[in-house]
C-alpha cells in the first residue's frame, strides 16, 4: 500500500474511514488520496500500528494506575509522544517539549478538539457512526496547523484516543444491556 506524503495532500480534506466492515483498520484520506493507515495488531489489544509514507509507528496504551498513550517510531524504545488522561483533561506531550491539550467540543457531541497551549483550535475531529460501530471520522485542521511538522503524529493519536474511548464505550453498552436484561 503506498501512501502519498502528507505535505503533498490538502489538509482541509481530511477523514478518518474504516478499511472494512469489521476491519481493525482505519485510513487517512484526503479527498480520495491515501495518506496513511491505522491497525490494531490484535483485535482486542491496544498495539496499534500507524503509517505514513517514509515512516511507522506503535501507539501503545500502557500502565494501570497511570495509564497513558505512547507513540513511538517502529522498533525503538524511546517516546516520540505521550497522551496522559485524567478524567476530562488529556494531555499530549511531545519528545522535543511542545505541548497539546485534547477535549470534547461538547457534553451532548461526540467531537473532539486539538488545542494548542494557547487555547487555538488546530483541529476539530468528529467520529462518524454507523449505529453503534465508529466507521470513521472528519477532521477539520484549521490554518495554523496545517503546515505544522509533527501534525500527522497528533492526528494519529488523536484518533487512536478517540477509537479505544469508542471501543471501551461500546463494551460498557454491551455489558449495561446484557446486565439489563438479567433483572
Amino acid at each position: 500500500m503506498a501512501f502519498t506524503p502528507f505535505a503533498s495532500v490538502d489538509r482541509e480534506a481530511l477523514r478518518w474511514l474504516r478499511a472494512g466492515p469489521t476491519s481493525p483498520e482505519f485510513q487517512l484520506l484526503s479527498g480520495p488520496v491515501l495518506v496513511g493507515s491505522l491497525s490494531w495488531t490484535r483485535a482486542q489489544g491496544s498495539l496499534a500500528l500507524a503509517r505514513i509514507a517514509l515512516r511507522e509507528f506503535t501507539i501503545k496504551r500502557v500502565g494501570f494506575l497511570n495509564p497513558h498513550i505512547t507513540v513511538r517510531r517502529k522498533g525503538e524504545e524511546k517516546d516520540l509522544a505521550r497522551l496522559t488522561s485524567h478524567l476530562s483533561h488529556h494531555r499530549i506531550e511531545l519528545a522535543g517539549g511542545a505541548h497539546y491539550d485534547l477535549k470534547r467540543a461538547g457534553l451532548l457531541v461526540p467531537a473532539w478538539q486539538l488545542l494548542a497551549d494557547d487555547g487555538t483550535e488546530l483541529a476539530h475531529v468528529e467520529p462518524v457512526r454507523e449505529g453503534r460501530r465508529l466507521d470513521g471520522g472528519t477532521v477539520q485542521v484549521s490554518a495554523p496547523a496545517r503546515d505544522l511538522t509533527e501534525l500527522p503524529l497528533l492526528l494519529f493519536l488523536t484518533w487512536y484516543f478517540i477509537v479505544l474511548s469508542w471501543r471501551e464505550d461500546e463494551a460498557v453498552s454491551e455489558w449495561t444491556d446484557h446486565a439489563e436484561g438479567q433483572f
